[in-house]
């Protein structure tokens, strides 16, 4: 491609790259200039020109929304396949994390875990171990997304003993620790795990973080597991508060937050609240189209409410809608039935 081609391109990914600008804010037209000149470097084998691409076009790939867009997707692999002729094995090391991330916020686990452990062996054979441990933490959450939960926790406790004790970088495998006593119903413990996290956090990042979101519906979520409803509310209430400021960037995040809201109003047989916030929670993830482990969370909540409404077509409804986006995903059908069995019990 000439200068004058790549300029325009530099000129595109600055402004996609501002504050504020999500899926809806890239013009179709956009889209398509990224696809024509990714196809132009695919034809020539120009794959020097592929990586160039990529890193200057490397926050969508990042994006907590974008990373999931065909687009984006495309010259990620593309860029696994470049990185791989060229026999960078940072750069691959790097594009397979991406890649992985991407899967496990889609809800295909079984290819996350994969790209995770070939980009944590491939950062060990550089010698870049912090970024190795990094990717072998990373494959903790889709093996306990998969229902490995042992294997999980086994991951997580290696992790942390490489980490030392004032390392913030531990919220990380703390957090998803607390996920794992959540499953096994040791809420209590699953709190002050989270309440560990949070405060490294916010060491790490500053108070209004992203993860700060996760985090504080996580803890909304277990403390109302524990019939702390008001103490649930003030958190899920400030993890909503926190990623309103980021103008639609973590639209999947707030989609979580306000899921796990709504089922604790269930638990409380608020039904008609909760389901007003899963039909907040689906405008915010379905136009993406990809979000499959999201929207079967909403549908299993949706099913419970109408339920609890006695509206049992609509109940059946919405059961079908769970199956369909498992058969997509390859949800294990013991994982769902678990999932079931966790709302039945509260």
């Amino acid at each position: 491609m000439s200068e004058a081609e790549w300029g325009q391109l530099q000129s595109l990914a600055y402004r996609l790259s501002g504050n504020g600008v999500g899926p809806g804010g890239i013009l179709d037209n956009e889209w398509i200039t990224i696809d024509q000149a990714l196809n132009l470097l695919i034809e020539s084998e120009s794959w020097e020109d592929v990586i160039k691409l990529r890193e200057m076009f490397g926050f969508l790939i990042n994006g907590e929304t974008t990373g999931g867009m065909p687009v984006v997707m495309k010259l990620n692999d593309t860029s696994i396949l470049a990185a791989e002729k060229m026999e960078k094995k940072i750069l691959l090391a790097q594009y397979l994390h991406d890649n992985a991330e991407n899967y496990h916020r889609k809800g295909y686990h079984k290819e996350s875990v994969r790209d995770f452990e070939r980009s944590a062996l491939l950062y060990k054979q550089e010698n870049e171990i912090r970024k190795s441990l990094e990717s072998y933490y990373f494959s903790s959450l889709a093996y306990r997304a998969l229902g490995k939960r042992k294997h999980a926790l086994s991951i997580l406790e290696d992790v942390l003993t490489q980490l030392s004790p004032d390392d913030p970088w531990r919220a990380n495998p703390l957090e998803v620790l607390s996920w794992i006593y959540r499953d096994e119903e040791q809420y209590s413990l699953a709190e002050q795990t989270l309440k560990t996290a949070l405060s490294l956090y916010r060491k790490l990042e500053g108070y209004n973080s992203v993860h700060a979101v996760q985090t504080l519906a996580d803890m909304g979520e277990v403390l109302g597991l524990q019939g702390k409803f008001d103490e649930a509310v003030e958190c899920f209430t400030q993890s909503l508060k926190i990623v309103s400021s980021f103008n639609g960037q973590y639209d999947r995040q707030e989609a979580r937050t306000k899921i796990k809201y709504a089922e604790l109003l269930i638990n409380k047989r608020d039904y008609h609240q909760a389901l007003s916030l899963l039909n907040e929670a689906d405008d915010k993830v379905r136009g993406y189209g990809h979000y499959y482990d999201t929207l079967l969370r909403i549908e299993l909540a949706r099913a419970f409410a109408f339920w609890g409404l006695q509206r049992w077509g609509a109940a059946y409804r919405k059961i079908q809608l769970v199956i369909q986006y498992r058969n997509e995903i390859g949800l294990p059908y013991i994982e769902l039935l678990k999932r079931i069995a966790v709302r039945t019990k509260h």
